[in-house]
């Protein structure tokens, strides 16, 4: 899109240029090659100086705003594509999207929203710009409860003028092993980005600051670029990302004072596709590792390998649904007592960028990811973390405010709450929630606003079977998750407290069925009220219906509002989960009106919702839809609550697996 951008900024640019000297006029078409070719810290460095030189023109201002947007300081966007939007608000139609996540890299949220909010309605992927709503959100939730730790640059010593990121430490942290882009580089080359090429270094730690970096010994670094990404439990190999054919990963084995000449590992490893970062299990025997190679969720996605009695990686094995998503997942880190698995995330709901996240290992199955929290996670992109054997501190590279340049390296005293162990082993760690805002932050603790005291039992609706299921209750208004919560797996009861001023969405969820969909509109109440209900959960099976609950429209119109994001979440995670699943979005209507007109709005409803799910990666050879208008009510259309409400709806239907 941002191509599309700047050439209508061009344009404008051209307009208004007549009044510009010709010097700036050779900057900015110096600007314009680098944003063309990509390199947009440099484009922006050309626009800044020639912003210098003239006073007050929009475009150039806008030019600045999208090198920011696209480069290494995102956040420095706002302050020129500010001046455009106070002066000419209609600069360009996507100027309130651009506000939006300038505001949002700064971690404004309440005013990144404000701007998301009006370009909504005239934007042509709404996905995407839902995903910054939810991003938003949720940013207002973990700043507003932060972790409790300690982020401290490396400083000058470790960090240059340039980008520094990769840490990689020893089991005691005498050791440190990273990447920089720094002058010195072997051969001197600079890359056609005005940087210089990757190369190896190696710091000690010295308790209160880390040696002067050397390069790493042997013959690992080349005039291209390379880039460590993993040590063997022994520290007596290292991996090494090396940029031959779309990227691959390399070996060195550590043979006295020196490393040897890397090579390649295996072709169940390295493809003709990219392999960017890994990491090795304690006992040696699985490598994790990051790569796009097809068949995968899209993106990059995470694989393991096992090793083979012959000493070769065996077959890849993509990490599954719960890891990976269609963005990318890069970055892998596995604890050294291999019962977590960290990874940066684009896909996961975040604050922004890449996020960090964890997963703990269940039997052998990954849990659920959960995000890092802030300040560790940012709007900006946050890579590479590697952590002490005893979780105390935490590395990784990001760029911020205090930084000396690009990406640096940063220290982290973990919050150590996050790692007290279950009090009980039958703790269900497999079913926590990727995002889980505090309940606090949704309980008007003074008791003034009256709630809801939803409980029952959750059943299986052929068996009566009592179900543990996970009870997930969004804030629709948001598009959050605001309570996770589960039935018992004795008798399947459950309850759940809610302020009852809002619009809420309720799925109840467990894997093999459909999910049950409930909706809970603002109620004005003066005292609490008690809801009391059984759920029988469907099987997932052909044939196997669910009425979406919280799937809005305007009266007469197809486009989903943005209160709808929440179910079209349950419903991605429901197809996500189950590779096997087609399913038909059926669309209903009352009878007020014409038939004719009707069966067309619900075909057109029901068709909103497939593309939807399309956006978000959804194979679309999966998915149909169909409008029965008023042809199929569940009761009598004789009043509005009761009937002709009810009877307007969506729904899935299962029609394959």
């Amino acid at each position: 899109m941002l191509k599309r951008l700047f050439i209508a900024g061009l344009f404008i640019f051209l307009l208004l240029g007549q009044l510009i000297a010709q010097s700036p006029k050779k900057l900015i078409r110096k600007g314009d090659k680098f944003f063309q070719l990509g390199f947009y810290d440099r484009a922006a460095e050309y626009y800044i100086q020639a912003n210098d030189m003239v006073d007050g023109n929009a475009s150039l201002d806008y030019r600045i705003g999208l090198a920011y947007m696209e480069g290494s300081y995102r956040h420095r966007a706002l302050e020129h594509l500010k001046k455009v939007y106070d002066e000419f608000p209609d600069f360009t139609p996507e100027l309130n999207y651009l506000i939006g996540q300038a505001y949002q890299f700064n971690h404004n949220f309440e005013k990144a929203l404000e701007h998301y909010h009006l370009f909504r309605p005239n934007a042509i992927d709404k996905f995407t710009v839902d995903q910054n709503i939810k991003q938003c959100n949720i940013g207002i939730e973990y700043v507003n409860n932060p972790k409790e730790i300690k982020i401290t640059n490396l400083g000058p010593v470790i960090n240059s003028k340039s980008h520094d990121y990769a840490p990689l430490i020893t089991a005691d942290e005498s050791m440190m092993i990273f990447t920089s882009r720094r002058e010195g580089s072997t051969g001197g080359e600079l890359s056609y980005d005005n940087t210089y090429y990757e190369d190896i270094y190696f710091s000690y730690n010295g308790g209160d600051s880390w040696s002067s970096p050397a390069k790493i010994p042997g013959s690992i670094n080349t005039e291209y670029h390379e880039c460590a990404i993993a040590f063997s439990p022994d520290g007596k190999k290292i991996l090494i990302y090396y940029s031959t054919g779309e990227g691959d990963i390399y070996v060195s084995d550590f043979e006295g004072t020196q490393w040897t000449k890397p090579k390649p590992l295996n072709a169940n490893i390295n493809s003709k596709y990219r392999e960017l970062s890994a990491s090795i299990t304690a006992d040696g025997k699985r490598l994790y590792f990051s790569s796009d190679r097809p068949g995968g969720f899209g993106g990059l996605d995470i694989y393991y390998s096992e090793l083979q009695d012959n000493g070769q990686w065996g077959r890849a094995v993509n990490c599954g649904p719960k890891i990976n998503t269609k963005e990318n997942e890069d970055a892998p880190f596995i604890h050294p007592d291999g019962k977590m698995l960290y990874f940066s995330s684009q896909g996961h709901l975040g604050l922004g960028g890449f996020d960090i996240f964890r997963s703990p290992k269940i039997k052998d199955s990954w849990g659920i990811p959960r995000n890092l929290g802030y300040p560790i996670n940012t709007a900006q992109d946050d890579l590479y973390f590697v952590i002490s054997s005893d979780n105390k501190r935490g590395y990784y590279a990001t760029a911020r405010d205090d930084g000396y340049g690009g990406n640096d390296i940063y220290s982290i005293l973990m919050d150590q709450r996050d790692y007290v162990k279950p009090a009980t082993a039958s703790t269900n760690q497999e079913v926590q929630p990727t995002v889980e805002p505090q309940i606090k932050a949704l309980i008007d603790e003074s008791g003034s606003t009256p709630l809801i005291i939803f409980k029952g039992a959750v059943l299986d609706a052929q068996t009566d079977e009592p179900i543990q299921a996970k009870l997930v209750l969004s804030d629709n208004s948001r598009n959050i998750v605001a309570i996770v919560d589960y039935s018992k797996a004795s008798d399947g009861e459950f309850e759940l407290r809610f302020p009852a001023n809002k619009n809420y969405g309720l799925s109840v969820e467990k894997d093999g069925y459909l999910f049950h969909s409930t909706n809970f509109r603002a109620r004005d109440i003066k005292q609490d009220k008690e809801i009391d209900r059984v759920i029988r959960l469907k099987k997932a099976e052909i044939g196997s219906r669910v009425i979406l609950k919280n799937i809005f429209f305007d009266s007469g119109k197809d486009e989903i509002k943005h209160e709808s994001i929440a179910e079209l979440d349950r419903i991605y995670e429901l197809l996500r989960s189950s590779p096997n699943l087609k399913v038909q979005i059926n669309g209903h209507t009352d009878n007020v009106g014409e038939a004719n007109y009707n069966k067309t709005l619900s075909k057109k409803r029901a068709k909103a919702v497939e593309r939807y799910l399309i956006s978000y990666g959804v194979d679309p050879n999966r998915l149909s839809s169909k409008g029965f208008g008023e042809e199929r009510p569940l009761v009598s259309n004789d009043d509005e609550i009761g009937g002709r409400e009810i009877n307007r709806r969506t729904e899935i239907e299962i029609i394959g697996n």
